[in-house]
C-alpha cells in the first residue's frame, strides 16, 4: 500500500464531503490525530476500519487500498443507442399546436414544485447590483494584485439547489454565509482559489481546510461584506442594519450540509475572474428567502401595494372566456379567504387538471408553459367527440362528462381561454391551449362565478393546494 496516495485520497474525499478531520474521526470512532496522520502519509488506516471509512467517504475499500478513485464507467454501445433513441423520440414529438396563435411556440412542461420565483425585472436588478459590485471589487483588487486582470458578471439564473450542486466541480472552495437564515454560499474555482492564495495548483492540488480558512480570511469575508453592503444600500432601509445583516459563520461547509431542501429554488449569480495565468468563476448561491422575503421586506424590489386596473378600449368587443383550467370545484360552506389560509384539494400533483368547457368537464390536461403564459396540453378526453360532449353524454372511450350546474361553489382556477366553436371541435389528445395567466403570478380563487381572492399554488402531502395571498 502507498501511504501517501491513500492519505491524499482520504484528504480529497473528506474535503469533498465538507468534513473536518475531527468530524470524520468522530464518525469512524478514531482520533482526529489519526486522521491527520493518514492524510500526511505517515501511516495507513487499520484493515478493520476501512469498511466504515469507505462508507463515510462514499467510496469502496478497494479504492482506498489503491489510493485511487474508481475508474469511470464506460458507456456501452447499447447504452449509446438507447440515448439516441430517446433523443429521436423527443425530436419526433407529435404535440398538436394547431390551436395556438404562434405557429412556432416555445413549450415546456411546467412543474409547480420548481417555480420561477423572480421575473425578468427582478433578475435584471440583481444583475445591476453585481455590475456595481464587480467594479468596486476590480478597483480594490487592482491596488494589491497586478496579476488579477478583471472580474465581471456573466450570468444570473434561478434553479434548484440540487441542480446547482450537480454542476459544482468535485474540488472547489466553499464559503457558507448562514445559508438557511437568509444568506448565501460562495463557491470559488479551485484554480482561481489557488491563484488568490499564490499556490501552485499542479504542485499542491489538494484543497485543505487551511486553504479554505486562508481564502476566507483574505478575500471571501470581505467579498461577503461587500455583497451585504451593496444590497442594503439600495433598499428603502425600512429594516435596520442589525435586522438585515446576519452573523457570519466561522466554518466553511458545502451547502448540502446546511439542511436546505434539494428541490428548493435558489438564485445563482456567476462571476468570471481573469488573471494572467488562469480564468475561472465564482458562484454566489442565494437562498430564495434572501430575496423573496428579506429583501422584499426591505423594499429591494419595490412595494407590492399598487392598485392596478386593466383598461378596456371603448371600441373593443367584449370577449367571454369559455374554457377554464381548474384544480377542481368545491362546496363553498365556511371557507375563509384570509391571506395565509391554505386550501387543500383532493387532486394529486401527478393527476391532470380539469379542463372545463361551458360548465362541462370535458378534458384532462397537464400544465405547460407557452412562451410566458401558462398553458395546458390535453392528455385525457372525456368524450369521443365535441358533439357528444355538448349533449352531456359520455364518449365511447372517454370517462363520463361531469356537468357543473351548482349555483354556489368555489373554483381554484389556473387560467382561462376563449376558443370559438369551430376550434373547439378540433381539440383532441395532444392539443395545447394557451391561457391568460402569466407564469408565476397568483391564480384565481372563484366563488359563485366571481374572483374573490388570489393564491399561490403549493404542494401539501402530494396534493395540490393554494395559499391565499390576497
Amino acid at each position: 500500500m502507498d501511504a501517501q496516495k491513500i492519505g491524499n485520497l482520504i484528504n480529497y474525499l473528506r474535503i469533498k464531503k465538507a468534513l473536518t478531520q475531527k468530524q470524520l474521526a468522530a464518525q469512524i470512532n478514531v482520533s482526529d490525530k489519526a486522521v491527520s496522520k493518514w492524510e500526511r502519509g505517515d501511516g495507513c488506516p487499520d484493515v478493520g476500519i476501512l469498511p466504515k471509512l469507505a462508507k463515510v467517504l462514499e467510496t469502496d475499500v478497494d479504492s482506498l487500498l489503491k489510493g485511487e478513485l474508481p475508474a469511470r464507467k464506460v458507456i456501452t454501445e447499447e447504452e449509446i443507442k438507447a440515448m439516441q433513441a430517446q433523443i429521436a423520440k423527443e425530436e419526433n414529438d407529435t404535440t398538436d399546436t394547431s390551436l395556438l396563435k404562434n405557429p412556432a411556440p416555445k413549450i415546456k412542461i411546467y412543474d409547480f414544485k420548481r417555480p420561477d420565483i423572480f421575473g425578468k425585472n427582478e433578475l435584471r436588478k440583481i444583475w445591476n447590483i453585481f455590475v456595481v459590485l464587480c467594479e468596486k471589487l476590480r478597483n480594490e483588487l487592482a491596488a494589491n494584485r497586478n496579476d488579477l486582470l478583471g472580474i465581471e458578471i456573466c450570468s444570473v439564473d434561478q434553479l434548484t439547489n440540487d441542480e446547482f450542486l450537480r454542476t459544482v466541480p468535485q474540488r472547489t472552495f466553499f464559503y457558507n454565509y448562514d445559508y438557511n437564515n437568509s444568506g448565501f454560499v460562495i463557491e470559488v474555482d479551485p484554480s482561481i482559489g489557488k491563484v488568490l492564495l499564490k499556490h501552485d495548483l499542479e504542485k499542491y492540488p489538494e484543497l485543505t481546510q487551511t486553504d479554505a480558512e486562508c481564502l476566507s480570511l483574505a478575500y471571501i469575508r470581505q467579498f461577503a461584506k461587500m455583497i451585504q453592503n451593496e444590497i442594503y444600500a439600495i433598499t428603502d432601509q425600512s429594516l435596520s442594519r442589525e435586522d438585515f445583516e446576519k452573523q457570519l459563520t466561522s466554518e466553511s461547509v458545502l451547502p448540502s450540509t446546511s439542511g436546505e431542501h434539494p428541490s428548493e429554488m435558489c438564485v445563482l449569480v456567476t462571476l468570471a475572474l481573469k488573471t494572467d495565468s488562469e480564468n475561472g468563476i465564482i458562484n454566489i448561491q442565494f437562498n430564495y428567502k434572501y430575496f423573496s422575503e428579506l429583501c422584499s421586506k426591505a423594499g429591494l424590489f419595490g412595494r407590492e401595494d399598487l392598485n392596478v386596473k386593466k383598461l378596456t378600449d371603448i371600441k373593443a368587443r367584449p370577449v367571454e372566456n369559455n374554457i377554464f383550467v381548474e384544480f377542481g370545484r368545491f362546496a363553498s360552506d365556511s371557507v375563509s379567504f384570509e391571506p395565509g389560509t391554505i386550501l387543500i384539494t383532493g387532486k394529486r400533483c401527478s393527476e391532470p387538471l380539469n379542463v372545463v368547457v361551458e360548465n362541462k368537464l370535458l378534458f384532462g390536461g397537464e400544465v405547460v408553459v407557452v412562451n410566458e403564459n401558462f398553458g395546458v396540453r390535453i392528455v385525457e378526453v372525456k368524450t369521443s367527440d365535441a358533439a357528444s360532449a355538448c349533449s352531456g353524454d359520455a364518449g365511447e372511450f372517454g370517462a363520463p362528462v361531469v356537468i357543473y350546474d351548482e349555483e354556489h361553489y368555489i373554483a381554484l382556477r389556473l387560467g382561462e381561454s376563449c376558443i370559438d366553436e369551430k376550434d373547439l371541435e378540433r381539440i383532441k389528445e395532444g392539443s395545447v391551449l394557451e391561457l391568460n395567466t402569466l407564469v408565476g403570478s397568483p391564480i384565481m380563487i372563484i366563488q359563485d362565478s366571481k374572483c374573490v381572492a388570489r393564491g399561490e399554488v403549493v404542494i401539501a402531502d402530494d396534493f395540490y393546494a393554494v395559499r391565499v395571498v390576497g
